[in-house]
């Protein structure tokens, strides 16, 4: 569980109790999506749909104590912000590597 903040995610689990497995399963379906349409705006070059993809993608997966992931969006959303999107293939596919982690270790603590 290296992709998640698990004192952070075990806090959450128990504040949340019955509710934190509604919270994993809206995170997934929500991220799953946004996963691939932040892969379509950075294909399409459209650094302003790419920035606002971003910047939602990061505070949901800070929300749930993945924020390695919300550290790589908040640099794909710098370089978007900027209109530099020149050279982020790598962060975009850090972003989906880590992803794919993420998702792993929160179904593994759902119930």
């Amino acid at each position: 569980m290296d992709a998640l903040d698990i004192e952070a995610i075990k806090t959450l689990q128990d504040i949340m109790e019955d509710e934190f497995d509604d919270l994993i399963d809206i995170y997934i379906r929500d991220a799953d999506e946004r996963i691939m349409a932040i892969r379509a705006l950075y294909e399409s070059q459209d650094a302003v749909a790419l920035r606002m993809a971003t910047h939602s993608f990061k505070g949901a997966s800070s929300n749930v104590c993945a924020l390695g992931l919300a550290t790589i969006a908040q640099i794909i959303e710098n370089a978007a912000h900027t209109g530099q999107l020149e050279g982020l293939q790598a962060s975009i596919e850090l972003l989906e590597n880590t992803y794919k982690e993420v998702r792993h270790d929160l179904l593994a603590l759902h119930s």
